[in-house]
């Protein structure tokens, strides 16, 4: 038996949810392909890659040097010259020719839902594509039970397809100590003086995750707690030019702090340090950013949509990502309630039990070999 993974997405310098999610999922689950002696597993990419973890002897990677329409170009003359018998596609889309068993994870319809964030031609390609994958492959995987809903309610596709396998949660390491130099080089980095304190968001800086409202709320919230900053963590996306006009605005440019895409280093830093953490997006199809701030003990703001409800539970406070005048009543409770972001961590700490790689890995296997 031979078992194709589309490998294009792990391993990026900058990445984002989707990578993330192949990272992660991929260090899990290769080991336990590694140990199904009758399967080769062809790792496909697009140029040669590091793994994280040891590559078991059935296991090769299969480099296709295609810069442009690697999926549709590359990988589909692959699947038809040398197709496996399975095909795992974690994060894309289904190439031009692919076996009757190929399997496919669609993290979220987004571009359904909020089409105002999307270009014409990008909400038809994705469209596209997913109404593709909803016909042809043996099984979809998603990350909740709000995206198997979206499947069956916009492409009436069969349940029985769709398996939900949430994501894990983020491997964080123990909290580090901070050298002065270290500690004063980030906190120049980001504009922070030694007593600032500050409101985080990390993902990508677009118009559905709501930014243009969090920085409305923000601004009503510094006039009863004058000082504190907000950081918007992540890559610039559809809508950041509203998002900036947002700020001039407002006259918040000495208190919005955009640092655009954060290592991993310097992502640690803000988590530790911040005092709360933001994310009132209008659509999710999962939400991993919640899972990180809960390893970091972090009283979460989080937007009351079917998703994030999902993964944050009661550990999060919960407002109408629409109400401004919510979310700023949010951001001061959390900033001065001590026993209401007391039982929010403590919350967050139970929820993080329920995720794990280790057990989403195990049940994707169950899913590839199913």
């Amino acid at each position: 038996m031979i078992i194709g993974i589309d490998a294009s997405r792990y391993g990026h310098t900058e990445a984002t949810g989707v990578e993330w999610y192949s990272y992660y999922l991929l260090n899990e689950l290769i080991p336990l392909l590694g140990r199904e002696h009758h399967a080769e597993i062809r790792l496909y990419g697009r140029c040669d890659f590091h793994l994280e973890v040891d590559l078991p002897f059935n296991v090769h990677k299969r480099v296709i040097p295609l810069k442009r329409f690697w999926t549709i170009l590359g990988l589909s003359l692959e699947m038809l010259l040398q197709k496996p018998d399975i095909l795992f596609v974690p994060s894309h889309t289904l190439p031009f020719f692919s076996p009757k068993k190929s399997i496919m994870t669609i993290h979220d319809v987004a571009f359904l839902h909020l089409k105002k964030a999307y270009s014409w031609l990008d909400a038809w390609r994705l469209h596209q594509t997913t109404k593709k994958a909803v016909k042809r492959a043996y099984r979809l995987i998603v990350p909740s039970e709000a995206t198997k809903h979206d499947l069956i309610k916009f492409y009436r596709c069969k349940p029985e397809k769709i398996v939900v396998i949430p994501h894990g949660a983020p491997h964080i390491p123990a909290l580090r100590h901070w050298s002065n130099d270290e500690n004063k080089k980030l906190r120049q980095q980001f504009f922070l003086s030694e007593k600032d304190l500050f409101v985080l968001y990390v993902g990508r800086l677009e118009a559905k995750k709501n930014l243009d409202r969090l920085i409305s709320a923000f601004h009503r919230f510094l006039s009863e707690f004058p000082g504190w900053k907000l950081i918007l963590a992540g890559k610039r996306g559809t809508g950041f030019e509203e998002i900036m006009k947002t700020v001039l605005r407002l006259k918040l440019e000495q208190n919005v702090i955009l640092p655009g895409y954060v290592t991993e280093k310097e992502k640690s830093f803000l988590f530790e340090h911040c005092r709360i953490f933001a994310f009132p997006s209008l659509y999710e199809g999962f939400g991993l950013p919640l899972l990180e701030a809960f390893s970091y003990h972090k009283p979460v703001l989080a937007s009351k949509i079917p998703a994030l409800l999902e993964v944050a539970g009661i550990a999060a406070y919960l407002v109408n990502p629409t109400k401004v005048e919510e979310i700023g009543v949010g951001l001061k409770r959390l900033a001065q309630d001590g026993t209401l972001v007391t039982k929010i961590v403590q919350n967050g700490i139970e929820q993080l039990k329920k995720f794990s790689w280790e057990k989403a890995a195990q049940e994707t296997f169950e899913v590839i070999f199913g």
